[in-house]
């Protein structure tokens, strides 16, 4: 029995994380593997709080139209609801970090509150709605979007670092140069589909 639920469970996650990245697959929270992506330590740090808040997003999303959107036939509304509760999300983890970790705020600067505009999180409470996922499956999905996505953003923030060192020619510039990286990523993650059930839910 317990074989039977978990299975599911890390196919979704390694789907989420490898086949189907947000960042590579869908092409969504570009923005900050295009910016922040050319230090490592911020693209950890950035990583690990995108993840956080795409959990307690997707838990707290999942609740909201289970319990009160799809009861009352609101379920047009779910987008309003979503963006305002990752809004929300941001601004509480922002005033704890603020609290109780400045160094972790100062750090990230003004990519903390970007976080709030982050389409992959958005994505993520989306698709897990979509594919009438349950609360599990939703968390872990959530948990391999995060984990994938945090992922890209720091090998690209690692390659960056050594094409630093590279000619590279100016008119292809460090975005070219960036998005030129996350191609040849995308067609590595991709090839690794077959993995778990030709890499389709």
């Amino acid at each position: 029995m317990e074989s039977h639920l978990t299975t599911p469970l890390l196919t979704i996650l390694f789907t989420a994380a490898i086949t189907e990245n947000m960042g590579l697959y869908f092409f969504l929270g570009t923005c900050p593997l295009l910016s922040i992506s050319s230090d490592l330590r911020a693209s950890l740090q950035m990583g690990i709080t995108v993840s956080l808040v795409m959990l307690l997003t997707v838990a707290a999303n999942f609740a909201i139209f289970h319990g009160i959107l799809a009861p009352l036939g609101l379920e047009y509304l779910q987008l309003l609801f979503f963006i305002l509760t990752i809004a929300a999300v941001t601004q509480l983890l922002e005033e704890f970090l603020d609290r109780f970790f400045p160094a972790v705020h100062a750090s990230f600067g003004i990519f903390l509150p970007l976080i709030a505009v982050n389409c992959a999180i958005l994505g993520v409470s989306m698709f897990a709605i979509l594919r009438e996922y349950d609360l599990f499956s939703s968390l872990a999905f959530a948990a391999g979007s995060g984990l994938g996505w945090s992922l890209v953003l720091c090998l690209i923030a690692s390659l960056r670092r050594r094409i630093e060192l590279a000619a590279v020619s100016p008119h292809l510039g460090r975005t070219g140069v960036t998005m030129l990286i996350a191609a040849v990523m995308a067609m590595a993650f991709t090839g690794l589909a077959g993995l778990f059930n030709g890499g389709s839910l």
